[in-house]
């Protein structure tokens, strides 16, 4: 017998949320249930859309609705505890990243839904896109040769802040500013690709006019060393700057150069020639129909479908961030293993 589709929520709307929803609507596994976002005519306009109901308050969403699914758009700051609370009736969440505020906070929300029995994702399609596909088929190859250095840039046109999303120059609320919400992906590229590294270094900026004011706001640029091993380091910039927006990740090796973009892949030797060329399309949605089915399986077939990669990847890309952080203000190289060694032993048995 068929298994009755998925209930389906979704709690804070926007573009990621969006996009899951109408996969979730032209997937029978699914039935779209309740909607709801501060803002009341968007929250409208998407249950008219979907056929169901929709409200703008996310206590309402959790509590009226036993869900199978919720698809979580909102800053955590003005969710967390309606997260708890969803996790604690076993829903299965979908959160956009960032997942939490920092370290902490998200080894307490990967800690109870692994008590609950349930998953708790972020998106990140990026894992699941063909670029990543490839490199990974590159770096695994039997002859590959030793990696030594990594460089990766995510240059983000800067602009007017709109008024309602000034909390992101809030620390405390944000939990971080570029390079926690738009270079994190980047970040998990390279530790999926390399693993946790022991030492992270990081000096963060803006362009506040003194240093009590940029003591107070989220970073606009930050410079991150990671050391892997003795003979492997890899450098991170990411800023909010003037000009087109620029995102790229070069793995240099004894033989060859990897180069990674969101449209090609380029496989070079040390004398320039090139080795390999693909070009991928514009199709944004194939990494996030992959994660969402492999998201919906897991969910269906515990037993015969795994989450890939898992909470523990989570952890690791939070923990680095998190050092990144603490780095800038101790102006000392900090370790991201002893972040998870402090979780394991605050959450034992439950990992």
């Amino acid at each position: 017998m068929a298994c009755e589709p998925l209930k389906v929520g979704a709690m804070g709307l926007n573009e990621q949320v969006d996009e899951l929803l109408e996969l979730a609507w032209q997937d029978e596994r699914f039935t779209i249930t309740a909607v709801a976002d501060e803002d009341t005519s968007r929250a409208q306009a998407t249950a008219r859309r979907y056929e169901c109901t929709a409200s703008e308050d996310y206590r309402r969403l959790i509590i009226q609705n036993q869900l199978d699914v919720l698809f979580v758009g909102a800053p955590v700051h003005s969710c967390i505890d309606y997260l708890r609370a969803a996790l604690q009736k076993k829903f299965h969440i979908l959160k956009t990243v960032p997942a939490a505020v920092n370290f902490e906070q998200c080894a307490e929300l990967v800690a109870l839904a692994r008590k609950e029995g349930v998953h708790f994702v972020p998106v990140l399609p990026g894992r699941f896109e063909p670029m990543q596909e490839r490199l990974r088929g590159q770096l695994s190859c039997p002859e590959a040769e030793s990696w030594h250095l990594i460089t990766a840039v995510c240059h983000i046109p800067a602009g007017p802040m709109p008024a309602e999303r000034r909390w992101l120059q809030d620390p405390q609320l944000a939990g971080g500013g570029v390079l926690m919400w738009n270079a994190y992906d980047l970040l998990d590229e390279i530790i999926l690709s390399f693993g946790l590294p022991q030492q992270v270094y990081a000096l963060l900026t803006n362009q506040a006019p003194d240093r009590q004011q940029r003591m107070s706001l989220t970073e606009d640029t930050a410079i991150v060393s990671l050391r892997f091993s003795d003979t492997l380091v890899a450098q991170i910039c990411a800023s909010r700057t003037l000009g087109p927006a620029r995102r790229h990740l070069r793995i240099h090796g004894t033989e060859r150069v990897l180069t990674l973009t969101r449209e090609e892949f380029l496989v070079c030797d040390h004398r320039g020639n090139v080795l390999e060329h693909v070009i991928f399309g514009p199709e944004r949605i194939h990494g996030l129909k992959d994660l969402l089915e492999n998201f919906v399986c897991a969910v269906l077939q515990p037993d015969g479908c795994k989450l890939w990669p898992g909470p523990q990847a989570d952890l690791k890309t939070m923990a680095v961030v998190e050092s990144a952080y603490l780095s800038a203000r101790t102006a000392m190289p900090e370790a991201p293993p002893r972040l998870l060694e402090l979780a394991r032993a605050g959450t034992a048995g439950l990992w």
